[in-house]
């Protein structure tokens, strides 16, 4: 009995022992995750201002003139569906209304939206640790001791700040409260408080700004280029989207072309059939247009199929689920046709200074060459000997069982050098040739942008020419064409000719209209191109809509 006492005794001193110290820690631990609870949203809130604030200094700096976009990432929605799949309903579209449908939902844009809204991220978290930045601790420990029977708490608390400064100097200072508490035996209280400040400033090696500096300003530098990329993005994905639409309106045409040309060749084939009942035409002549009739009705099937494929295609670009109905404005096809064909606004050797002098991403190339020669600097910089200045001051209180004040003028003050002599450097040597090297290779890459971009203009130059060419021709080709087949007709219908020139005067009519539909849209495509790799293709952001995109009938020229 007298054991069992005992040891209901012992718990109660244990539990009593574990609430006291318990009971505080719940306490501090709840406080705190209540206060990290509340601020949260607002320093999550403060955080995302401040990168707006990088951003906009970005855009400033880059796009001066023009109004800076406010990127509002959780704004972006998928596109709604109705619950009901009948409620769908199909959508009709012209070219503004696709490129704002893309600005809205497109994933690939939110997505160049997010890598530019990371860079800014990164830079703010380079930037803070260049603030003077508090630092706190807290630690508490339970101890028993079984001989003699004893519970301790013991506390160690700190509270500080740390700053790093521009000259390689580096600041911490730091107060601290200890703390140990016997729980159970002569439960007393032992408290003592210390202070520490210290700085070191490097004197040779990781000494200066450009030294220093150097991860906050590539933080900066990489800012500028992820903007660059995202308008780069931004201007390639009005070309994707323009290019998918029209290709709508294209296989739309030639749709309707594969329609007009087997309704042309099923009349031939009545006609064919009227004619050899009355002997005019011979019976193989009526095998050809029906042979003729067979083959439009295969073409209409793969027409059919093309249509829908580029509707898809469209639907992707434009981040609408593929079960929604679209269909595009035929209006747009036809004022395309009735624009002057626009020319490129100077010649070519003009068209590549102009290039080589307003490409943003040749601009980001060049500009890396200084990060390269930056770093050849900084690698060259640790090959040095390492001379610190180390300063240090400490002040403690006397340990009691109540708070003192600490005892400034019994301070311990240090001051000393740290010394590293560049007797072993190979893993510096490795990375100064290494620095070097990339020197060396972004100076090649200055070389193969420059070249890349005269090769992309004088493709698109040529392609532009081409399909200028082609149209013109096409265009004459399709007045000709019409002409035969009225002239065949009537020729077929005299017994001059038989059956199989009419049906190769409708296919050569059918094939001059498609190639010079195909010959505008490419030639529409090809002036989009021609402005990008101008730099010239200035897109408003929230809907992604240029004014080169403005049409203009041929009668206003």
């Amino acid at each position: 009995m007298r054991r069992f006492t005992f040891f209901a005794k012992k718990r109660f001193l244990i539990l009593t022992s574990f609430n006291h110290i318990i009971t505080p820690l719940l306490l501090i631990f709840l406080l705190a995750g209540l206060f990290s609870s509340c601020s949260t949203p607002k320093r999550l809130a403060k955080m995302e201002d401040r990168a707006a604030q990088l951003l906009d200094q970005a855009q400033t700096q880059e796009l001066a003139g023009d109004e800076n976009e406010q990127f509002l990432l959780d704004e972006y929605q998928n596109y709604p569906l109705p619950e009901q799949p009948e409620q769908v309903e199909e959508l009709r579209l012209n070219l503004r209304d696709s490129l704002a449908m893309a600005a809205k939902y497109s994933r690939e844009y939110q997505g160049a939206k997010e890598t530019l809204y990371l860079s800014s991220l990164s830079l703010l978290a380079e930037s803070n640790q260049w603030d003077w930045n508090p630092v706190n601790n807290f630690n508490a420990l339970w101890g028993v001791n079984q001989n003699p029977s004893s519970s301790t708490l013991s506390t160690d608390s700190g509270l500080g700040l740390r700053k790093r400064f521009f000259s390689g100097a580096r600041f911490s200072a730091n107060i601290g409260l200890q703390i140990l508490r016997y729980l159970s035996g002569d439960r007393t209280v032992s408290l003592s408080s210390i202070a520490n400040v210290s700085l070191t400033q490097p004197l040779l090696a990781g000494r200066g700004a450009d030294i220093v500096r150097e991860p906050l300003t590539q933080a900066e530098r990489n800012l500028v280029y992820a903007l660059r990329n995202y308008i780069r993005a931004r201007e390639a994905l009005l070309i994707n989207v323009a290019e998918r639409y029209y290709a709508v309106l294209n296989a739309k045409e030639s749709l309707e072309i594969g329609k007009s040309t087997y309704d042309s060749v099923a009349s031939s084939l009545e006609r064919s059939e009227a004619m050899a009942d009355a002997g005019r035409v011979d019976p193989f002549q009526v095998d050809q247009a029906r042979q003729k009739v067979l083959t439009a009705e295969s073409n209409l099937v793969s027409l059919e199929e093309s249509y829908q494929s580029a509707i898809d295609q469209l639907k992707s670009v434009l981040g609408i689920p593929l079960d929604i109905g679209l269909e595009a404005d035929a209006e747009d096809l036809q004022r395309l046709t009735e624009q002057k064909l626009p020319n490129p606004p100077m010649n070519f050797n003009e068209a590549v200074q102009t290039a080589l002098a307003q490409r943003l991403d040749y601009a980001s190339v060049r500009e890396r060459l200084e990060d390269a020669r930056r770093q050849v600097r900084i690698a060259e910089d640790a090959l040095g000997p390492v001379l610190d200045l180390v300063l240090g001051g400490k002040a403690k209180s006397d340990t009691s069982n109540s708070l003192q004040l600490m005892k400034f003028g019994d301070s311990d003050y240090s001051a000393g050098l740290n010394m590293e002599l560049p007797l072993e450097r190979t893993n510096e040597l490795v990375q100064y040739k290494r620095r070097l090297i990339a020197e060396q290779q972004q100076e090649r890459e200055i070389v193969k942008a420059r070249d890349n971009i005269i090769g992309d203009l004088r493709n698109v130059w040529r392609q532009l020419r081409s399909y200028e060419q082609s149209y013109q021709i096409q265009k004459v080709s399709v007045t000709l064409s019409e002409k035969r087949v009225e002239s065949t007709q009537l020729l077929f219908e005299g017994g001059r000719v038989d059956i199989r020139e009419l049906l190769d005067a409708q296919d050569d009519l059918s094939n001059a209209k498609n190639s010079l539909t195909r010959s505008l849209v490419n030639h529409r495509i090809s002036w989009l191109k021609l402005l990008y790799q101008l730099g010239q293709l200035p897109i408003d952001p929230g809907s992604l809509w240029s004014e080169q995109l403005e049409l203009v009938s041929e009668a206003g020229h």
